[in-house]
């Protein structure tokens, strides 16, 4: 058994049993990978994939079982040379973030423009994100760092680092009769429509609260966008509960924003990294960008301290 066959019958398996295609993939020929799939099968003393007439037409339940052990082989050992890669070549590669849309839209434009002065030829992907599909990216290895506002149980190989702390506010447009009181309640909020930006942790906090209400509650319209919810308010359409980093005063002269931190509790901002996967020097250096006090010996004991069981 040897590292290129395991590759071998993860790419077929990956190629739907094409292995035409495999081999296109891997630059060699259709022949070699059948060779080398039966020497697997003969060490083995099993059969990884069904065959009729010479044909690829299925994977038998070993081969499964095989196939998925052999791809975390896999990521094990790109894992291990991406740990030689750093030693040679620490100022270039590929960072993956994924992050809320709030997060992504108006707080990381300007720490990337930061990072790319120190790393210009790191090729950046933002992926905009909900919580539980950030945690699923860390987990499959799809994204390098998580930033989110949720802090749900995404096994013991992911690590939450706090770095921020926000508040919740109400805008409104100028003008708006809420302007006028000293201090907002609940019950004046839910006079107004409100614009529900969704799907956030603001948003679920806000239900959350508004099931306090009797019915009739207050009429709802719902957008996924930050820039398209601050748009309702200005258009005079309801109120919104934003955190407090998606309101800027001089980017957002049609809105006011209304304190609204003795209803609604104040949350945090986690970077998170996966214990499975290693990180390159300018993953480091960009959440320390992120957020100063998010050093690299602060992530790094992060990974080191003991899992939390199950």
């Amino acid at each position: 058994m040897n590292i290129q066959q395991l590759r071998y019958i993860c790419e077929v398996s990956r190629h739907a049993l094409k292995i035409s295609k495999a081999a296109e993939v891997l630059h060699t020929s259709q022949p070699n990978i059948s060779t080398q799939i039966k020497l697997l099968e003969d060490e083995l003393g099993l059969t990884i994939f069904q065959r009729q007439r010479r044909r690829l037409v299925g994977v038998t339940p070993d081969g499964q079982k095989v196939i998925e052990r052999a791809q975390r082989i896999l990521t094990e050992v790109n894992e291990i040379k991406a740990i030689g890669g750093e030693q040679q070549l620490d100022n270039s590669g590929t960072l993956v973030i994924a992050a809320s849309h709030t997060q992504a839209r108006f707080r990381l434009p300007a720490v990337l423009q930061r990072f790319r002065e120190g790393y210009p030829d790191v090729h950046i992907s933002i992926r905009p994100e909900s919580g539980r599909a950030i945690q699923d990216a860390l987990v499959a290895g799809s994204a390098d760092i998580g930033i989110l506002s949720q802090c749900n149980d995404g096994g013991a190989d992911l690590v939450y680092i706090p770095f921020q702390t926000y508040q919740r506010i109400l805008l409104v447009n100028t003008g708006h009769p809420l302007l006028r009181k000293r201090k907002v309640g609940l019950q004046d909020i839910v006079q107004h429509p409100i614009v529900l930006y969704e799907p956030s942790q603001t948003a679920e906090t806000l239900m959350r609260t508004l099931a306090q209400i009797p019915p009739p509650g207050p009429a709802l319209l719902r957008a996924t966008n930050a820039d398209v919810v601050k748009a309702y308010v200005e258009h005079g359409l309801g109120v919104a509960v934003v955190p407090d980093l998606v309101f800027d005063p001089a980017r957002d002269p049609g809105l006011k924003a209304i304190a609204v931190s003795h209803i609604f509790p104040s949350s945090t901002t986690y970077v998170a990294v996966s214990r499975k996967h290693h990180l390159r020097r300018y993953a480091y250096s960009f959440m320390e960008t992120l957020a100063p006090q998010v050093t690299r010996d602060v992530v790094e004991r992060a990974l080191a301290a003991r899992r939390p069981r199950r």
